[in-house]
């Protein structure tokens, strides 16, 4: 095997928010060196955003609420368009995307908050 030269060095500054991220994506991928974690990066397809860890799980469930609350407005828009039979094919398309994106959006927020705890 060929010996490296490890003699170059790189120098990276950054605020304390920014280097508490790059410390936890070393962790996160379990990178023993500031070298190796560069490495898995580049070999990563996609990067993952670090999860943000909440202490209550109240905002969690505002955000939730909130998203529910839309979804259901869209629901009864599409329920009394749908018995009066006065939307078009154009509208129904526009409300399953709306729908799909409202389901989009709670996968995401679920997906990017974890609740200190476990929940």
């Amino acid at each position: 095997m060929a010996q490296r030269s490890n003699n170059t060095k790189i120098v990276i500054r950054c605020s304390e928010e920014e280097k508490s991220a790059l410390l936890m994506a070393k962790s996160q991928l379990k990178a023993r060196t500031w070298l190796e974690l560069v490495e898995k990066l580049l070999r990563k397809k996609k990067i993952e955003p670090p999860k943000t860890i909440i202490q209550d799980d109240a905002y969690l469930l505002e955000i939730l609420t909130s998203l529910k609350r839309c979804a259901n407005n869209l629901n009864q828009v599409t329920k009394i368009a749908n018995s009066s039979k006065t939307i078009s094919h154009s509208e129904t398309v526009q409300l399953k995307k709306l729908a799909m994106q409202i389901s989009s959006l709670k996968n995401k927020v679920l997906k990017s908050f974890v609740v200190e705890g476990g929940k």
